[in-house]
């Protein structure tokens, strides 16, 4: 009988792709196996949000008029400013997370 720890860990993270990060998060504390795919999963879900984020803002960006004044009335005005303050959320937890992630380690806990 195979058990669920004597899965390669590639089937494991596939397994795992169907949980929200939420609850990839709170896998976490079963074992270190779990630890370790986990840790991957979250900080290359960081990762993809911010250059999915930086992809947006400027795909917006560049639907927008240049000058400003015109821009303030655009009707896509409301969605880039939106964008915008993502990005600045995003950019502060890079400053905290990336010196992690390029440790290889995870500083994603459990909880929303």
């Amino acid at each position: 009988m195979i058990t669920l720890l004597a899965l390669p860990d590639v089937v494991l993270d596939e397994v795992f792709s169907f949980l929200t990060y939420d609850e990839t998060a709170q896998l976490r504390v079963v074992c270190k196996q779990f630890n370790n795919i986990c840790k991957k999963r979250l900080n290359k879900g960081f990762i993809l949000a911010e250059k999915f984020e930086n992809k947006c803002l400027k795909s917006m960006k560049s639907q927008l008029p240049r000058r400003e004044s015109e821009r303030r009335n655009h009707p896509l005005a409301r969605h880039c400013d939106i964008l915008s303050a993502i990005e600045t959320r995003i950019s502060m937890m890079s400053m905290t997370f990336n010196k992690y992630i390029e440790t290889d380690l995870s500083c994603f806990i459990p909880g929303k």
